[in-house]
């Protein structure tokens, strides 16, 4: 499970593409109590600003804490999905 997000800083106005992946699914649920299975029916923008933080403090891009790292942020949006694709091994493994 992957989802690719683009925002755009305010202090320099740049768009870079965060992708969230499973880690940080695991993280918004056990913070918010609120299954991903709801997102389409229940998603806020906080839920997405979340997810982006968390995916940038675990790849170590910052070391902001939520609050301050959104007021960074001057816009969130999805981003293009096929960023977001999850890549094949490049070897097979063994099987059985």
């Amino acid at each position: 499970m992957k989802i690719a997000l683009e925002v755009t800083s305010s202090l320099d106005q740049s768009k870079r593409t965060i992708i969230a992946a499973f880690p940080d699914f695991i993280a918004f649920e056990q913070k918010f109590n609120k299954s991903v299975a709801k997102f389409e029916a229940e998603l806020t923008l906080t839920d997405l600003g979340f997810l982006a933080w968390h995916a940038e403090h675990r790849m170590k891009r910052t070391g902001l804490d939520f609050d301050s790292w959104i007021n960074e942020i001057e816009a969130l949006e999805l981003g293009n999905q096929a960023d977001a694709v999850i890549v094949p091994l490049e070897i097979s493994q063994p099987i059985g």
